[in-house]
């Protein structure tokens, strides 16, 4: 029996620092091949720069509004203009964008009051958006963030020098409840993992993805993948956009933005776990033997599990290997105190907050039994109030239904 425990916690000691390991590797090579966005360096702008036409799609965002449209209207990028898209607000919203209208003529606002049936709230308001802009880019942004005031030049100039269609951004966390820093840096880990950032800018992989917090893409791309229309019924639709204009070989950036855009996603629990089962979920295409897979792999990696193969190892593997049995808890133990942290700090996380990473871990496991139940079961998706019976995660073909929106 003695042996048979010592197999099974060699194991998962073994498999624990692979999984650091291969973690590693991808710190060093998202350094190589995801650039940073500084708003420091020079980026030279042509004389006729393109219109950039920003859009802010807005359901119920009184809290972090003004935040967002300040940021917007202090860029230092010459051309552009701002579209507020109020999505059936019920709080202060659409007051907030209005006291913005008289000051800058470049501002407007499109109010929705109803959502047509096959859209996602987002995709429909965001789409709306786009019927009023005028730029050859687009930059679409979500209310809950905020950028620096040299984004939208950074981002142009980064494009147009390695040549694509479309730049997306990682953000800065703002992190300011126990949970938000237990669970979001270890859900927004995963992501990495699901969808490897150096691999998303490699043009031979099919890995693709997109950050819809924040992307730039030429008004041409756009209309060639079909737009928000196109992806509908999408529940992550930026990572679906990403995947389109990539597998259209139309060229996709996806950079470190956290010198120049932060975000506050979730400021409760609940949103958290909504928000990132969403996210995640789609991330894996809603593949139940992927789900089942990263809940294993989050199984072998939690602290019961470490705790168990360490006590075991370090009581019967000294009988078996007298003089090399601490080699590889030792090695584990290392990885687990470096690469959290380097990961963290290159997403501009502080450091100290890995410290809670075991506990995300476990968060980790509860997440995906969650969205392995709602694959099972089928359950419709529930967000920002609105309950979907049926999300896909690409859409089996083009909508023709018009938006019903009220423009002003």
């Amino acid at each position: 029996m003695q042996n048979y425990l010592l197999l099974l916690a060699s194991a998962i000691l073994i498999f624990q620092a692979c999984f650091w390991g291969f973690r590693l590797r991808d710190l060093v090579l998202f350094s190589r091949h995801v650039p940073l966005i500084d708003p420091d360096d020079e980026a030279p702008l042509p004389h006729d720069v393109p219109l950039v036409s920003v859009v802010v799609p807005a359901h119920n965002e009184e809290r972090t509004l003004r935040s967002c449209l300040e940021s917007l209207f202090n860029q230092d990028y010459p051309r552009f203009e701002v579209i507020l898209v109020d999505d059936r607000s019920e709080d202060a919203t659409p007051a907030i964008a209005r006291s913005y209208s008289a000051a800058h003529a470049n501002f407007t606002i499109v109010s929705i009051k109803h959502l047509p049936e096959g859209w996602l709230g987002k995709c429909h308001a965001l789409n709306s958006g786009v019927r009023r802009a005028s730029g050859e880019w687009l930059a679409f942004v979500d209310a809950d963030t905020r950028l620096h005031p040299a984004t939208l030049r950074q981002c142009y100039s980064r494009a147009a020098q390695a040549r694509v269609s479309m730049i997306t951004l990682t953000p800065r966390l703002i992190l300011k409840h126990f949970w938000e820093k237990v669970c979001v840096p270890a859900f927004a880990s995963m992501s990495c993992v699901i969808l490897p950032f150096h691999k998303i800018n490699d043009a031979s992989s099919a890995v693709a993805s997109a950050n819809g917090m924040f992307f730039m893409i030429t008004r041409e791309a756009y209309e060639q993948i079909g737009g928000h229309r196109a992806v509908r019924a999408v529940s992550v639709e930026d990572i679906a956009i990403g995947r389109r204009v990539k597998a259209a070989g139309l060229g996709l950036l996806f950079a470190n933005g956290r010198c120049v855009l932060e975000t506050r996603m979730y400021s409760r629990f609940e949103e958290a776990v909504q928000g990132w089962s969403r996210i995640l979920g789609g991330s894996m295409d809603h593949r139940l033997s992927t789900a089942v897979r990263y809940l294993a792999m989050h199984v072998l990696m939690s602290p019961p599990a470490s705790l168990f193969a360490l006590w075991v190892y370090g009581t019967a593997g000294r009988e078996v290997w007298p003089h090399l049995w601490f080699v590889l808890p030792a090695l584990c133990v290392m990885q687990m105190l470096v690469v959290p942290p380097l990961s963290y700090a290159q997403h501009g996380i502080p450091p100290r907050y890995a410290g809670f990473l075991p506990l995300g871990v476990l968060m980790l496991i509860w997440l995906f039994a969650g969205i392995i139940k709602k694959i099972v079961l089928k359950e419709p998706l529930q967000w920002q109030g609105t309950c979907y019976d049926s999300v896909r995660y690409e859409p089996a073909r083009a909508c023709s239904d018009t938006p019903d929106i009220v423009q002003r």
